[in-house]
């Protein structure tokens, strides 16, 4: 398949649809190679119709994908004009030759070689395999054979120098060499996190007070240490559990973090067991059992260190870096303090 640039020095004449929502402008001060790049600025509102820009593949004639579907992908290199964002509001259409079109939203954290957009040059990488080709309600009669041009649809708001747009050589094994490359960019979580912090358990815990089946408190020794104090009993009501995040209810990054460990110390007041739940924000959980029976020394305190690589969180598809809470979960009745609950690799 012979396609040329969408945009370059000498084959970069792009149609837009602006109307007045918007400005689009070839700029000789910025570019990524070359003497310059395309300056689009817009901000869609009800007023405006559609807006966007688009090029042929190959000089308005037909282009077939058929067997190039999964061996190609859009590159274009983009910059803010100012400032840093996390996302371009921008839908792709394979748009062929009788009207049908395929589409798809350029989701940055899928297809953009960095963690943000901001005023240096980065790349974005469409596989082109990932438009629903075939599959849409909407719009499955897109004819793959005879595609006549990719239009880029502006949604939202947005300021951007865009520039080298054009389609390339891609494989699967290459996509998945970018996501790792961008993986390695993301930042890494504390080694040394403290979960449970004295004095602020009913404002990071749920579960707290009393219920149904279950007491749980903070209680203070002659020392005036305080810890947690949990009673329940799940042989009646079946519900006695309670989970604690320690960032405000916001993301906790365990990247980087994995050969750390969950440390705490309990005392066994009742003989009891009961399950430690670790759960991230799109629903993943992994659980681990915690028996009395390890611990004979019941009315002293004792300390537990579990190495989160028992939790397999990476053989579990979690979302790492966006770990909601840990929740504990009691069977049968029991009785137990905790104290310095925490993350460490000491």
């Amino acid at each position: 398949m012979q396609t040329d640039p969408i945009f370059d020095e000498t084959k970069g004449t792009l149609w837009h649809s602006l109307s007045d929502c918007g400005s689009f402008e070839i700029n000789s001060n910025e570019a990524y190679s070359g003497n310059s790049s395309v300056a689009i600025s817009w901000q869609k509102s009800i007023e405006c119709n559609w807006m966007g820009f688009g090029n042929t593949f190959n000089n308005w004639q037909p282009t077939n994908l058929k067997d190039e579907i999964n061996k190609k992908a859009l590159r274009f290199y983009v910059k803010t004009q100012s400032g840093e964002c996390s996302s371009i509001p921008i839908v792709l259409a394979l748009e062929d030759f009788y009207g049908g079109g395929s589409y798809l939203f350029i989701d940055a954290k899928k297809y953009l070689m960095g963690l943000t957009i901001d005023s240096t040059w980065k790349a974005i990488i469409v596989p082109f395999w990932h438009f629903p080709i075939g599959d849409e309600i909407e719009n499955d009669d897109v004819d793959i054979s005879a595609i006549k041009q990719m239009k880029f649809q502006l949604e939202g708001s947005g300021s951007f120098y865009l520039d080298a747009i054009e389609i390339i050589d891609f494989s699967l094994a290459e996509y998945q060499k970018m996501l790792a490359y961008v993986e390695e960019l993301k930042p890494n979580g504390s080694m040394e996190q403290i979960i449970y912090q004295e004095g602020l358990l009913n404002e990071f815990a749920w579960g707290t007070g009393q219920k149904a089946c279950q007491e749980l408190s903070e209680r203070s020794d002659l020392s005036n240490n305080n810890y947690i104090h949990w009673k329940f009993d799940a042989s009646q009501c079946g519900w006695a559990k309670w989970g604690i995040n320690w960032n405000d209810w916001y993301s906790i990054n365990f990247r980087g973090v994995l050969s750390a460990s969950l440390k705490f110390r309990i005392k066994m007041i009742q003989s009891t067991s009961f399950d430690i739940r670790i759960e991230d924000f799109t629903g993943n959980a992994s659980v681990l059992k915690i028996d009395s029976a390890l611990y004979t020394n019941q009315m002293d305190w004792q300390e537990v260190s579990i190495p989160l690589s028992k939790f397999n969180l990476s053989e579990s598809n979690f979302k790492i870096d966006r770990i909601k809470q840990i929740v504990f979960l009691g069977h049968g009745q029991g009785e137990i303090e905790l104290d310095d609950l925490k993350i460490t690799n000491q």
